[in-house]
């Protein structure tokens, strides 16, 4: 019943034209988690177009690469591009505050790799806080001398996480954007360096010949390009002048505004959550993208 409904609904949805399609790139069980989240993200805030290419040398080298080597690369790629920072923040700090605005950051966050991302920060000031030497740390800091080299890599992690913790401002309904700016170029970068350390590593595998690289998304073994459909918004009608008043000068019109009764439906809810947010990946306690530089 339910999927005669359905196909009901598609039938007359697309006899309206109210469909638009767009080809998406579809991710791959057989590639880190890191990746796939990334290729989403920067899919949905650049589009496909420049970062196809790049998933397409991806997919050709991996064909002879081990799936070990290509989870191993395709972590420590993305790690190094968000370890890659001399940034210094005088007066960066990690408290229990942080962890609870990081917290409510994710509940905000719709983004599948800042959520991700963010989620791992958590996790990593959880760890940065029970570590026994971070109390010393705090009281060198303060008198402004760090001797130690374990305290002095103390500070690395405090401000990488500081870096990110920094971005979020909770009262304002686009800081996910803010973190989207600084993030992408990161991505970018990170595509790039996996496409390049996957060459070199089929290179010198020497098990195989190398690859021949794909021409066309249609070729795409690990990946795939789909066509996805979209529900077109109807286009709003600009109100005149009379369009506004007539509610208090059309006889006609109700007396009283019937307001809309409240959605039933919670985005939070998981069986409400968007597919790309469901089971997200949690942090790796063997992947800790704050180990020691």
């Amino acid at each position: 019943m339910n999927k005669l409904f359905f196909l009901t609904l598609l039938t007359v949805l697309t006899s309206l034209n109210l469909f638009s399609a767009e080809k998406r790139i579809h991710t791959s069980k057989d590639m880190p988690l890191e990746l796939n989240l990334l290729i989403t993200s920067l899919e949905s805030s650049i589009g496909n177009e420049k970062i196809l290419p790049l998933v397409m040398n991806i997919d050709s080298y991996a064909r002879i690469l081990s799936k070990e080597d290509i989870f191993l690369i395709g972590k420590v790629e993305i790690y190094k591009s968000l370890l890659k920072s001399n940034e210094r923040y005088p007066k960066a700090i990690v408290d229990g505050n942080s962890i609870q605005i990081l917290k409510e950051a994710i509940k905000k966050i719709n983004d599948p790799f800042i959520k991700w991302f963010y989620g791992s920060l958590v996790q990593d000031c959880e760890s940065l806080l029970s570590n026994a030497s971070y109390k010393d740390y705090l009281l060198q800091k303060q008198n402004g001398k760090l001797e130690k080299l374990d305290l002095k890599k103390l500070d690395k992690k405090v401000q990488l996480l500081y870096r990110w913790i920094s971005k979020v401002n909770l009262d304002s309904p686009d800081f996910q954007e803010v973190i989207k700016v600084e993030l992408i170029p990161i991505l970018m970068n990170s595509l790039v360096n996996i496409e390049e350390s996957f060459f070199l590593m089929a290179f010198e595998s020497g098990n195989e010949a190398m690859p021949e690289l794909i021409k066309s998304p249609s070729e795409l073994k690990f990946f795939s390009l789909k066509e996805f459909k979209l529900i077109k918004k109807a286009a709003v009608k600009e109100k005149s002048l009379d369009d506004i008043l007539a509610p208090l000068t059309d006889e006609s019109q109700p007396s009283e505004a019937t307001l809309p009764g409240p959605s039933k439906e919670d985005w939070l809810n998981e069986d409400n959550a968007p597919f790309d947010l469901k089971n997200l990946p949690k942090p790796s306690n063997d992947a800790d993208w704050l180990q020691d530089l």
